[in-house]
Order: structure tokens, then sequence, then C-alpha cells
């Protein structure tokens, strides 16, 4: 039996499909994603009651949220997209001129973004409230790409990142992007919308043309990985040359006295997210590129309602993305980082960081031609490019 540490706070491993199948078949009609039939919540009630709709009716009106009021709430806030033209107030017209402000300059919005300390972005899920169905993203959705009964598993991914500048400083874990995916989507399809700065990079020395592009992306060259759950390896073997990272692991794990298996192996393309038993609150790993790791924390899993986008499209759906720091250029400060140098002459430290401009500019004469000796690699900066 494999040896797997639970982390405290896991839940029971739960059968996804099973989780889904179980629910009172009554439950369903309730959250309305049937298109094509007519049977309401309120009809619902009043079978499941054995009392007519008038009933329903009745009950809501007495029974309703309404009811719980005293009379001296807030008035619901109506929001202006646009400022009123005749409104004479100062603090009106000084705010309609910091939004001028803000949409004609770049840079004094990147300003002012920085200055307000957001730390997260979250664009996408600022487009959607939850309870709104009236959303842009619900409306005139093709029937071939409306969800119909699902559920969805909210997955959250974490990377390694080291707190402060010693070499010995033990790595911790951030949380770096969440998603919402349906039980009817392949692991491939996760898979597919993680973003890695890692698949971004580049080998080599550019230093004699730094205009080459005949470079491969990594994620084009190592194009195999894997999930890690309860036990299963979920390997991605959709390329023809794509590798098993997992059968040397398993290999290790199959030593006599490690205690640790069986193990098992499956197509990440095989299988679906309804196919999975988890654990909600336990970590997971996904590997790629050889060896960089990401750990994986299913969060929630729950019925797919008619206040989720409705789109098959937007699945699986980017809700968080943590915003790091950029990397500037290290001459003028201002650029983020796009080449990473060593032995570099000109610059303060080695290895250093410069943007293009300046990376030109002091390694290279008015022909194009090297000057010094050195070593230049492609950079990305995670928050300029992923």
């Amino acid at each position: 039996m494999e040896s797997t540490r639970l982390l405290r706070g896991a839940t029971d491993v739960i059968d996804v499909r099973d989780f889904f199948e179980k629910w009172d078949s009554s439950v369903m009609p309730c959250l309305g994603m049937d298109e094509t039939s007519q049977y309401s919540e309120k009809d619902a009630i009043a079978k499941e009651m054995d009392i007519s709709i008038d009933t329903v009716v009745e009950l809501n009106s007495v029974c309703g949220v309404d009811t719980l009021k005293n009379g001296d709430e807030l008035p619901d806030m109506t929001l202006l997209k646009t400022f009123p033209e005749d409104v004479d107030l100062m603090t009106v017209k000084i705010q309609k001129s910091e939004m001028i402000k803000r949409e004609t300059s770049s840079h004094y919005k990147q300003f002012i973004n920085k200055k307000l300390k957001y730390k997260t972005v979250q664009e996408k899920l600022s487009k959607f409230k939850s309870g709104n169905p009236a959303n842009e993203f619900t409306q005139d959705v093709p029937s071939d790409y409306k969800i119909g009964h699902d559920v969805i598993l909210e997955i959250s991914i974490h990377t390694a990142t080291c707190m402060g500048a010693s070499v010995n400083t033990q790595p911790k874990l951030g949380l770096d992007q969440k998603f919402q995916v349906l039980g009817s989507q392949r692991l491939t399809e996760l898979r597919d919308k993680i973003s890695c700065v890692n698949d971004l990079t580049i080998s080599g020395d550019f230093s004699e043309n730094p205009d080459d592009t005949s470079g491969f992306y990594a994620k084009d060259v190592y194009r195999s990985g894997f999930f890690y759950m309860e036990g299963v390896f979920y390997n991605d073997l959709r390329e023809v040359d794509s590798r098993d990272y997992s059968s040397e692991i398993r290999k290790w794990a199959a030593e006599q006295g490690r205690g640790i298996g069986p193990m098992t192996v499956q197509g990440m393309d095989d299988v679906f997210f309804l196919d999975l038993k988890v654990r909600l609150g336990q970590p997971y790993l996904y590997l790629h590129q050889g060896n960089c790791e990401h750990i994986i924390i299913f969060t929630d899993i729950r019925l797919f309602h008619n206040d989720d986008i409705q789109d098959r499209r937007e699945y699986p759906r980017l809700t968080y993305k943590r915003t790091y720091k950029r990397s500037i250029c290290r001459v003028c400060e201002i650029h983020s980082s796009r080449w990473l140098t060593y032995g570099s002459e000109h610059a303060p430290d080695d290895p250093s960081f410069f943007c293009d401009q300046c990376f030109r500019a002091l390694h290279y004469d008015k022909d194009g031609k090297k000057l010094g000796d050195f070593k230049a690699y492609k950079y990305f900066d995670k928050q300029a490019v992923v």
C-alpha cells in the first residue's frame, strides 16, 4: 500500500463521479440548467412539498427574504458608467479628470496601479458576479457549448518561491493560479491552461546573433508531463516523442524496502475529472519540463449552477492570477528584462539583466558587431510575459 502523508485538514477520498450521481434528482431542476425544460424551482418545491404553485407563491411572499428587513436598510446604490454632464461638483470634476489621465496615459495608469498595491489579477472574475445571470458571459451561448448537468472543481496551483536573498533560504509555496474546471473536461485541458514561465525558455547563447529566431521554446521541445494524485500517474503522452517521466520514479519506488506503492499509470488525455478520486486540501503534483514542479490542490467540488458561466469554451476558467514584481533592466531601470548576461564588462553585476534597447546599445556597435567577451541568454520575465 502506498505510504502517503496526509495534510492536516484534508478530507477523505472523494469519488467525483459518485459525488455527482448521488445528488437527489429533485435538486437538479432547481439548478435551472436544462434549457429545454420549463420546470422551475417553484415547480420543484411544489412537487417536493405536495402543495400547489399558488401556495408556494404565497409562502414566498410571507416567508421570503423581504420579511427579514426592518425598513432601515441602506438603499441600493446605482453605479454610473459615465459622468453626468449636469453635475457641477468639484469632486466629480477631479474624478473625471483623473479617469481621463488613466485612459490617455498607459504609464500614468501603470504608476497608479502600482501605488494602489494591487496584488492579484482577477480580470475575468471581475467581469462576472455570481447571482447575475444577465451577464455578458451567459448571453447568446450556442447550443453546442451550453453546459448541462455537471460539477465544478476549484483547483489552486502553487509554486515554490524563495523568501530572502540567502542561498540557504528554504523555498515556500505560494499561490500562483486558481482555476474552475468542469467534471466533463479532460485532465489535458487543465494542463494546457496552466501557465509557467519555464515553458518559454529558449536554451543557448545568443550573444553572437541576438536576432537569431531559430531556437525553440522549451514547451515545444519537452512536451511531456504528469499529474500525480492518489497513487496514480496521469501521463501526458499526446505527442509521439513524449516520455513517461513516471517510469523512473515507479522503478525507484518498487525497490525492496521502500514501502512505497503500488503506483499505477493512466493517460492524461483519457481521463476526465469525473473519473478522479481526490481529497480536498491534499497537495498533489504537476511536473513538466523534466523537473519543474507545481503543487495542485483541489479546494472545492460543487454542482454546476445557472449562475455560473454557461459557455463551455470559458473552462478551464482562470479565476486568480498572482502578480509578481518585475525584473527590470539594471541600466535604465524602466523596462522589463529581456536578456541575461554573464561576463559582461558593461554590467554592474554578474550575471546581470538588460532590456532589449540597453542590451544592444552597450554590447554591439552600429553595425551589430559584438563588443567584448560575454554570453547572453534570452530572459522571459514572469510578470511581463505570463
